[in-house]
């Protein structure tokens, strides 16, 4: 009898954090999202508070979801910054005032569910291997735009997080010496020339670094008028966003240098602005490759609704649940493997 994955075994639970809002999304077995809602949020809150927001969230989610908490397998929740899958350690996030902050132990102490947490751009690689522009590539790059510069990576069908269990950080590589500040405290990240905030304060807009945080809903509105400003042909702000793009290009030529991914993807909600910005990046990245180096990486453009986070943390937290039990055991020292690789569990079957 041919057997296929049961969707309504059980549910997995998605949030993504970032400095505007939190979305909570519960997806089923097959991660199909059933139910998407989103809160207020204004970031670099203290912990408690945060905890508070999401333990809300989630029990106002799965009410409108219609779906009781004993049928959730897991929560996966995405946080931009230094973050360890491993340890459930949030080490730095504009998200947060404090920093080594154990979310996962955290939550799962007030919810008693299984918490898992990730660094955000690590569950847009997940969700682009499995559904998504990655499904069936062995070696890409996945780099988010947004308020920050992030980056997955997949490297022989697994998602690569590093000794520590972190990951790369493509925002904070150096792409100008004693360059400009950067939210991370330090000078010259290509964060602090591509990103929205760095986009924003090289068009002249009354807004700095710490805008963010005392007003992420009208600081969220002018990238919008800024990119459409740009998009009508403005000419400098359109001058501004070819220079976050060339910027963008630099690092991204220096990551394929040392990795030489077959596929590097763009997303985020920085693609808004599209070939103003993501033109002369890629433009960029072709003129510095190596002139020896005859393998042309592939360039794509993906733009995706909040429903890619929530279908990340549904792969990561599956991949969990479908894990052989030698490998629950000894997860922490394990790899994550790709969709291919995965065997369900017996309650995945019918």
């Amino acid at each position: 009898k041919m057997l296929g994955i049961n969707a309504e075994a059980g549910y997995v639970l998605g949030i993504k954090l970032s400095l505007h809002q939190m979305s909570f999304s519960v997806t089923d077995f097959k991660g199909n999202v059933v139910h998407t809602m989103h809160l207020p949020f204004r970031g670099n809150q203290n912990c408690d508070v945060t905890l508070d927001i999401i333990e809300m969230g989630i029990q106002r989610c799965l009410k409108k979801a219609e779906i009781k908490q004993e049928n959730i397998s897991g929560v996966c929740i995405g946080i931009p910054g230094y973050v360890s899958h491993e340890t459930g350690m949030c080490h730095w996030s504009p998200i947060f005032t404090e920093r080594d902050i154990p979310v996962a132990r955290l939550l799962q102490e007030r919810l008693g569910l299984k918490i898992f947490i990730e660094n955000d751009a690590n569950l847009v690689t997940l969700a682009e291997h499995w559904f998504g522009e990655g499904r069936g590539l062995s070696c890409f790059a996945v780099v988010t735009v947004e308020h920050g510069i992030g980056m997955g990576l997949v490297v022989d069908d697994d998602l690569y997080r590093g000794a520590n269990g972190i990951g790369p950080e493509l925002g904070h590589s150096k792409v100008e010496i004693d360059g400009r500040l950067c939210r991370c405290g330090q000078l010259g990240c290509v964060e602090a020339y591509a990103s929205d905030y760095a986009i924003l304060r090289e068009a002249d807009v009354e807004f700095s670094i710490d805008a963010y945080n005392e007003n992420p809903k009208a600081y969220h509105e002018t990238i919008l008028k800024i990119t459409e400003r740009a998009r009508n042909n403005d000419e400098h702000l359109s001058a501004v966003f070819k220079n976050a793009g060339k910027r963008l290009g630099q690092a991204v030529a220096n990551m394929i240098a040392i990795l030489n991914p077959q596929t590097v993807i763009f997303t985020g909600d920085g693609m808004r602005a599209g070939e103003i910005l993501i033109t002369p990046a890629i433009e960029e990245a072709r003129r510095l490759k190596l002139s020896g180096d005859k393998n042309e990486t592939e360039f794509i453009t993906h733009i995706w609704g909040d429903e890619v986070w929530a279908r990340g943390a549904a792969a990561l937290t599956l991949q969990h649940i479908y894990a052989e039990p030698d490998e629950k055991q000894n997860f922490s020292s394990s790899k994550i493997k790709g969709p291919t690789k995965l065997k369900p569990s017996k309650r995945a079957r019918r």
